[in-house]
């Protein structure tokens, strides 16, 4: 399989041997940036270039190994200059602007395939079951150190309700690369899943969801909050990022999910947070529509 290597950054080669062992944890942050375009309950006084600089110390806080991020707009270029100590793994466009996944530098990441890769499509169709490649917007990533390899997807799937269906094939092509690969794999990224969709995750795909597997916390549930948290709290916040006329509801449409592929062991449980979740201006003024999230994992490795 031909595939594209990201090189070390130069001025972190001195680093590298210690990031790679560093590689037995790693952290993950993932956000629908909405374009970084300011909330309609924004001041006129902010602008993007501070929606910008606002994503980034909001990103980088929890200084994490992988961002996933989408709506992202200008691709590579834009995503490199935001984050430029890490490496831009690669970049497609989804239903709503482009989907990026980035590596810290110092650390052996390999590109595997954008879903508009002919190789993507090969390896689909030798799948033992057929699944939905056709729209996947995913940017995949090889992780390597110390011999032992995994896989890191960042995906913006299927939109709406009535997207169930698609979205459960987009997830059974993403465990099908896994075991294609024997590797195993961390997705990330904006699934627009509702509820009713967790059954078929966990126990026909076998995927481990994060949120869960870090306690189910009720406080860091919803990624899309826009319900009014004023009434009866004075400290409340309402997140009108469509300005008076957003609608209001929640949902967990931002998550984490392992497939384990029988080569690593979470026993100790990950961790789950929300970013971006509090207002900047005023009580009513967000980054995006949607909190981002950030995990941290301790690896153990299955001995074979």
């Amino acid at each position: 399989m031909s595939k594209n290597i990201i090189n070390h950054h130069p001025s972190d080669s001195s680093a590298i041997d210690d990031k790679e062992k560093q590689l037995e944890s790693l952290t993950v942050v993932s956000m629908n940036i909405a374009s970084c375009e300011p909330s309609k309950s924004a001041p006129a006084h902010w602008t993007r270039e501070k929606s910008i600089d606002a994503l980034r110390d909001n990103v980088l806080r929890s200084d994490p190994t992988i961002i996933a991020l989408q709506e992202c707009p200008g691709g590579a270029k834009f995503a490199a200059k935001i984050f430029p100590t890490y490496q831009v793994i690669g970049s497609t466009y989804s239903h709503a602007d482009q989907v990026i996944l980035l590596v810290k530098y110092g650390i052996n990441a390999t590109q595997v395939f954008t879903s508009s890769s002919p190789v993507f499509h090969s390896l689909m169709k030798k799948a033992p079951a057929p699944v939905e490649s056709k729209r996947l917007p995913t940017v995949i990533a090889e992780l390597e150190w110390d011999n032992r390899h995994l896989l890191v997807a960042s995906v913006h799937l299927e939109p709406f309700a009535e997207g169930a269906h698609k979205r459960q094939m987009q997830m059974q092509s993403l465990v099908q690369l896994s075991k294609s690969m024997s590797m195993p794999l961390f997705i990330i990224g904006d699934m627009n899943m509702r509820d009713n969709e967790d059954e078929t995750m966990e126990n026909e795909l076998n995927l481990l969801d994060v949120w869960k597997l870090a306690g189910s916390c009720p406080a860091t549930q919803w990624t899309w909050d826009t319900i009014d948290h004023r009434r009866g709290n004075a400290g409340g916040f309402f997140n009108q990022y469509y300005g008076e006329h957003t609608r209001q509801y929640q949902a967990r449409y931002d998550r984490v999910y392992v497939h384990e592929n029988d080569m690593i062991d979470l026993a100790i449980p990950p961790t789950f947070e929300l970013i971006a979740n509090q207002p900047l201006t005023s009580y009513k003024d967000f980054l995006s529509d949607h909190f981002g999230v950030t995990s941290h994992f301790q690896l153990t490795w299955n001995v074979r």
